[in-house]
């Protein structure tokens, strides 16, 4: 499979749904681009489309809130791709700095491929969690779980680890990943006009 295929957001994301393991052992045969080439061509695309598409539906399905506990359309779509970057980064960079630690290839491209395929059943997970409830939730939670296990096949697949170092170096890297995404989203969300609603009514603006 050559790369301008293989980075192909709509076939790859597809393709993972469809047959998550065959794809992952597929991509960790070849050599991986550049990482900042697999995060503009992959990654990107899909997570602006699963932002796009989830905010729409918000403003199409009635949520069952008062308009003053939902963020602003635009303020939350900004610092939704924002945060969903950021986590992208933070991922990607603690495992390639943590993959020598667990005995494993310290390899920005090959992270940053392994981190994108793992995220993308997460950022449909964001459009599905748009339905009302409880399908919507439902299916989203459900679809997140799909996504730590494929993330962590992922770095077993891609970044080549040894047997007994995998769930050390996916325990790592989701802990640090998700630790700088917590610090720098929560910053981002008082900075952005429009990210936070007026009334904070339970963790259902934080979707």
């Amino acid at each position: 499979m050559t790369f301008p295929a293989r980075l192909n957001p709509l076939r790859v994301t597809f393709r993972v749904i469809v047959n998550p393991l065959a794809a992952v052992r597929e991509i960790g045969q070849t050599e991986a681009p550049p990482w900042w080439q697999t995060f503009l061509g992959l990654a990107l695309p899909v997570l602006l489309v699963s932002v796009i598409a989830s905010q729409w539906l918000y403003q199409v399905i009635p949520t069952g809130l008062p308009p003053e506990a939902m963020p602003g359309a635009w303020g939350f779509g900004i610092y939704s791709v924002l945060a969903m970057s950021i986590g992208v980064l933070g991922l990607t960079w603690s495992a390639h700095y943590l993959g020598e630690l667990f005995q494993g290839r310290g390899d920005a491209d090959r992270a940053m491929l392994a981190v994108s395929i793992g995220l993308l059943p997460a950022w449909v997970a964001k459009v599905a969690a748009a339905f009302p409830w409880p399908w919507g939730n439902g299916i989203g939670l459900l679809l997140i779980l799909y996504s730590l296990w494929l993330l962590y096949w992922s770095l077993r697949g891609i970044l080549g680890l040894r047997r007994g170092n995998r769930i050390g170096l996916f325990v790592a890297t989701v802990f640090c990943g998700a630790f700088i995404t917590l610090i720098f989203g929560w910053a981002l969300m008082d900075v952005i006009p429009g990210a936070t609603p007026e009334i904070r009514i339970g963790t259902t603006w934080l979707i």
